[in-house]
């Protein structure tokens, strides 16, 4: 793959970004620690983990290896992990952490080069070209994007449309 093909995909990712930020506005602050059983990711941890993960990839693709230590900042099950959760209490600053984190993947994507995206990277669940963890990230934003609108309808929430791009701020 190479930076042609991923400004594309994240030209796209863009609007679906957009439209999750509208979702995690669907939530009140009483809504963040909602969990649908005990052991599951409240919804507060799973928007953690979601953009979470946008950031420390950043980081670890910037320092050319993706140690578990940076990684554990978007799991909410670890301490680093806790911490990070700890402070993002409202869903007003879930959604300047949710701009944060995008707008820090898509500048490290933009910064990068063909050769830059081909090198591989070292992480604790594998060794793979930098590209790839670009659309991990995109992976990874569709699948915890399926479970908060799980999330908001399970607590009656009215949940935006899928794909309304249109009215959706990026």
């Amino acid at each position: 793959m190479n930076k042609e093909a991923l400004l594309g995909q994240y030209a796209y990712f863009k609007m679906v970004h957009g439209v999750t930020l509208r979702l995690i506005g669907s939530f009140t602050d009483a809504d963040l620690a909602y969990r649908p059983q005990p052991g599951m990711r409240s919804v507060g941890e799973l928007i953690v983990h979601l953009y979470g993960m946008m950031k420390t990839f950043s980081v670890g693709v910037q320092q050319g290896k993706l140690t578990a230590e940076i990684e554990n900042e978007a799991i909410p099950e670890t301490d680093a992990g806790k911490d990070a959760v700890a402070k993002l209490k409202t869903v007003a600053q879930l959604q300047t952490f949710a701009r944060e984190a995008f707008q820090t993947i898509s500048d490290t994507l933009a910064g990068m080069s063909d050769e830059q995206l081909a090198q591989q990277l070292e992480s604790p669940f594998g060794t793979f070209p930098v590209w790839q963890y670009f659309a991990f990230v995109y992976d990874e934003h569709w699948h915890h994007r399926g479970q908060l609108y799980t999330y908001a309808r399970l607590l009656g929430k009215e949940a935006p449309m899928l794909y309304d791009y249109e009215n959706s701020p990026a």
